[in-house]
């Protein structure tokens, strides 16, 4: 198995440092590994890609700052390494620094704006002060992977606070088709059954 490059993900709210977010549909697992860490090193007392190893290591530890500092190693050798700036936005926004978790993951975007990791925590850290703008970048997570559960669930309850229920409903209903588990939370009144009016009896 490739080294993971992500020690966290944020999903429901809640920080996990190692493996998967029950909630999540594994962001942590998603990305690809094959190009993160380059060979043209011979500047660099240690390779990124070793560094990204120790930083995820730290963070797994919980050593935040360690990991921090070692990830900022990371950038400055490759200043478009994704999986660091990810890793630094997820240090942040587990603190609370909304607006330095925002900063990292816009790095991480630019340099690969479809790495949907980036792309569900920012979308996460907005939804208080921007829900607009969240609603937006989990539209964009699940026009890139449709499998994106708790995107679909995440969206359902901005558009729910919103005012657009039937909107909603179908975020709502996108998040449990994938993901039976998730039903729970769901608002009851988007959770009830469905029930078509029947017609009058013929039977005789």
């Amino acid at each position: 198995m490739s080294m993971r490059q992500i020690f966290g993900s944020l999903a429901c709210g809640a920080v996990l440092l190692t493996g998967v977010a029950a909630c999540s549909e594994k962001p942590a697992e998603k990305p690809q590994t094959s190009n993160a860490g380059n060979s043209n090193n011979a500047n660099v007392g240690t390779a990124p890609a070793d560094l990204l190893k120790l930083g995820v290591d730290q963070g797994q530890a919980g050593d935040f700052d360690a990991a921090k500092t070692t990830f900022e190693k990371v950038v400055a050798a490759e200043a478009n390494n994704k999986f660091a700036w990810f890793n630094l936005g997820f240090i942040a926004q587990s603190r609370n620094q909304t607006d330095e978790a925002i900063s990292n993951y816009n790095k991480a975007l630019e340099a690969d704006a479809t790495y949907k990791p980036a792309l569900y925590n920012k979308a996460i850290a907005l939804e208080s002060k921007a829900p607009a703008t969240s609603m937006d970048i989990y539209r964009k997570v699940v026009s890139i992977d449709n499998k994106s559960s708790t995107a679909y669930l995440r969206l359902g309850l901005l558009l729910s606070k919103s005012g657009d229920d039937a909107e909603a409903r179908d975020a709502f209903d996108a998040a449990i088709r994938l993901d039976k588990e998730l039903a729970s939370a769901v608002p009851a009144e988007y959770r009830a059954v469905k029930t078509v009016p029947s017609s009058a009896s013929t039977d005789r």
